[in-house]
């Protein structure tokens, strides 16, 4: 067992993750269930989730949704706990678990280290600029501009796009994310940064 902002974390369960300290908070327990991950990656999971609930004292309901940096997490009743469900890679449904999203935050995180940056994680209901093309798999060069709250900053445009601005869609970021996973680990290149995928390879360079 750990101690996280006076909240008891147990680790010792074969199965779960498990909080205790959170009923005065939300009137049950949080639990995630252990899968192909390291046991650290689930305590960052759930200390996500306490800070979360702490600093914001939400009344949350069965199903509801919370954004996991750039990934869907969603709260299901189970008797005196919360367990936690994820979206799945495609959108169509919600798993048990977190392992995507620990797998995908994982991979962003990692890109962006490896061109020495910082990770900027895109809201997943932030929206993004896209051309045709985009969720045909066709090849994209994506630019990040700073932007407003509600826009990740991204544009995506492929060879389809014929210069007529009016000819562009803003869609939402999840559309984008279930789409093309094949470009999902550089969403979170930070602003001012461009990417440029080419015969199934990727360049990065500053706009």
């Amino acid at each position: 067992m750990i101690i996280y902002k006076e909240i008891e974390i147990n680790i010792n369960d074969n199965v779960y993750i498990k909080t205790k300290g959170l009923t005065s908070y939300i009137g049950k327990e949080i639990r995630i269930i252990k899968g192909i991950n390291d046991q650290d990656d689930y305590l960052s999971v759930i200390k996500f989730i306490v800070d979360y609930i702490i600093e914001n004292r939400p009344v949350i309901s069965d199903k509801e949704n919370i954004a996991y940096y750039s990934w869907l997490l969603q709260f299901r009743l189970d008797e005196n706990f919360y367990d936690i469900y994820e979206i799945n890679s495609d959108g169509s449904e919600f798993n048990k678990g977190c392992d995507t999203a620990i797998l995908i935050i994982r991979n962003q995180s990692e890109i962006c280290a490896h061109f020495g940056l910082p990770t900027q994680f895109p809201n997943f209901n932030q929206m993004v600029v896209i051309s045709k093309g985009v969720y045909e798999g066709k090849d994209i060069e994506a630019i990040r501009y700073e932007s407003p709250e509600n826009m990740s900053g991204w544009w995506l445009i492929t060879d389809d796009y014929d210069d007529n601005i009016e000819s562009l869609t803003t869609v939402h970021y999840h559309h984008v994310a279930f789409a093309r996973p094949d470009i999902l680990g550089y969403l979170a290149l930070p602003f001012g940064y461009r990417f440029l995928m080419k015969n199934e390879k990727i360049s990065v360079s500053k706009d």
